[in-house]
């Protein structure tokens, strides 16, 4: 590949990247993470459901008794997190864009590969995607 062709892949890569940036999909996750991230309340569930999350994660050594007992809070405290408006709208948002950019590598990949980019699991707010880090 020459130095010219190399240079044009990085122009055209930052303009995907811009264009990409303005899109529907990137401002309403941008925006649903900013009111996620004021949100006091939404913040300190997070929080809360990361470490239900990781109790129940870690107690499999644990006695049957206290597994279950972490499972019923992880239960808990999951409901709350499902029935969040900001949280829930942050995870549709981040949804919808996951959708999107695996449609956006699917027709990146095609003229490399010859066939669609595998299906990702990922995305959504803990699952090590970034965002909020909530783990939903």
């Amino acid at each position: 590949m020459s130095v010219a062709t190399r240079q044009n892949v990085w122009v055209l890569a930052r303009e995907l990247a811009e264009a990409i940036a303005g899109t529907p999909e990137v401002q309403e996750f941008r925006r649903t993470e900013d009111a996620v991230l004021a949100d006091p309340e939404a913040v300190a569930l997070i929080r809360e459901y990361e470490e239900a999350k990781r109790a129940v994660k870690f107690s499999r050594n644990a006695p049957p008794e206290e597994q279950q007992r972490l499972i019923e809070r992880f239960l808990a405290v999951e409901e709350r997190f499902n029935a969040h408006e900001a949280i829930q709208a942050y995870w549709n948002a981040r949804v919808a864009l996951d959708a999107f950019m695996d449609r956006v590598n699917a027709v990146v990949t095609f003229p490399i590969t010859g066939r669609e980019a595998p299906k990702v699991k990922g995305g959504a707010c803990g699952s090590g995607g970034g965002g909020c880090g909530c783990g939903g």
